[in-house]
């Protein structure tokens, strides 16, 4: 199956036979001071350069996250996907689990974008499946319930099962639902990473032709050497399954292990893409 996607530009197909593509994290203010007072002056100049930024290093993607002390996500996230969307010409990943929010987003969004996200919880189901199926948009499915993030493999694939069954029964098409295995972080969990893994890899067991996505840099927070541990994990994500990662395209060592997985699996022809991001990175120390 085939999940379509569309900014101002051309239509963006995905797919887990193809290579990986990138969901552009940078735009979402937790723990980024200066874009959180960017956010609250309406300093659109400056949120317009992160995406920029992160479509010039290979994003394919652009999440909007607005959510932060001071701000009105009502008000606030239809202006910055208005901008955004004026500035680059890939797809926009709405997001927002606030109902007003995702509503007034996608009434301003070009194209088809992606909303970011829904899960098992009963009121979120409710309020925000009848938006996302009326808009006719993908949704990222969280594999987590009404009693919180669950701790075994085996009760987030229920949770996966029974959140698609949910949006297809509202009218949202099976192919625009991408599961997200929920990454948490190896700080406080050391198990959390094998979790992850373990849950990827059931996930594209199950459900083989859906799309996994997922907050790779998750793994690391409040950990030291952040890049060491986002790009191993996600070149183990993506050989298990995980096709379209949410992440930092800015940070040429993840880039590189993308298109390292994307190798292993054979889904680039040639090395093409490895070849093309070596010469554009100029990053001659790695010969």
């Amino acid at each position: 199956m085939t999940t379509e996607l569309q900014g101002t530009g051309e239509p963006l197909l995905i797919d887990p036979q193809s290579c990986t593509r990138i969901i552009g994290e940078r735009i979402n203010p937790t723990g980024k001071a200066k874009l959180l007072q960017a956010l609250q002056e309406h300093n659109w100049d400056f949120v317009a350069d992160e995406a920029l930024r992160q479509v010039a290093a290979g994003a394919d993607i652009i999440d909007v996250n607005v959510g932060g002390k001071g701000i009105d996500e009502t008000a606030v996230l239809p202006e910055v996907i208005r901008v955004v969307s004026e500035k680059v010409d890939v797809p926009l990943s709405i997001d927002t689990r606030i109902p007003a929010a995702l509503e007034a987003a996608l009434a301003v969004c070009p194209g088809r974008p992606l909303v970011n996200s829904i899960s098992g919880e009963k009121k979120v189901l409710a309020e925000n499946l009848p938006i996302i199926a009326e808009h006719g948009v993908p949704v990222i499915a969280l594999c987590m319930g009404q009693t919180g993030i669950p701790s075994t493999v085996k009760e987030r694939l229920e949770i996966a099962q029974q959140v698609l069954e949910k949006a297809v029964k509202a009218g949202i098409k099976e192919a625009d639902v991408i599961f997200d295995p929920l990454v948490m972080t190896v700080g406080a969990d050391d198990q959390a990473a094998r979790l992850a893994l373990l849950t990827i890899q059931r996930l594209r067991e199950i459900f083989p032709n859906h799309n996994i996505t997922g907050g790779a840099s998750n793994i690391s927070f409040g950990m030291p050497a952040r890049n060491v541990l986002n790009s191993n994990f996600l070149a183990i994500a993506a050989v298990m399954g995980m096709n379209l990662p949410i992440t930092d395209p800015t940070q040429s060592e993840l880039r590189f292990s993308l298109i390292c997985a994307d190798i292993f699996l054979g889904s680039d022809k040639k090395t093409r893409g490895y070849m093309r991001y070596y010469r554009q990175s100029q990053l001659t120390h790695l010969q």
